[in-house]
């Protein structure tokens, strides 16, 4: 992996452990086309490379969207077309339901074989 990866990734982690206080105006915004020309394969690597990266460099960072949102946002330094959702679940509505987060490139959901959103009411996206 090569060192600006790191880099990117390093910087991500310190923005969503700042946004913490501050909230997410810190975020760096998802580029605006109406298509990548990457396909979900390929972004999908990088992803996983950011998410191995990760392993060893997010120990600060808690809970899976925090995590889903430093790789995202590594993401986008690198130039990838990518969102972050975060869901609450569908059922028990009524009881306390619980939240997810996944990654979605050109609308497709990546990195999850679960039906988020069968299963998810999308609350945010970023």
């Amino acid at each position: 992996m090569n060192r600006s990866m790191r880099s990117d990734l390093r910087k991500s982690v310190r923005t969503v452990l700042s946004s913490r206080e501050g909230g997410l105006d810190v975020w760096i915004p998802r580029r605006v086309e109406p298509d990548s020309r990457e396909s979900d394969e390929q972004v999908e690597a990088v992803l996983l490379q950011l998410r191995g990266l990760l392993a060893r460099e997010g120990g600060a960072l808690t809970g899976d969207v925090e995590k889903d949102a430093a790789v995202v946002l590594a993401a986008r330094r690198r130039g990838h077309c990518v969102d972050l959702v975060v869901g609450r679940e569908r059922a028990p509505y009524g009881e306390e339901a619980g939240f997810l987060s996944w990654v979605e490139h050109n609308g497709s959901v990546i990195l999850t074989l679960a039906p988020v959103r069968e299963l998810y009411e999308e609350v945010a996206r970023w």
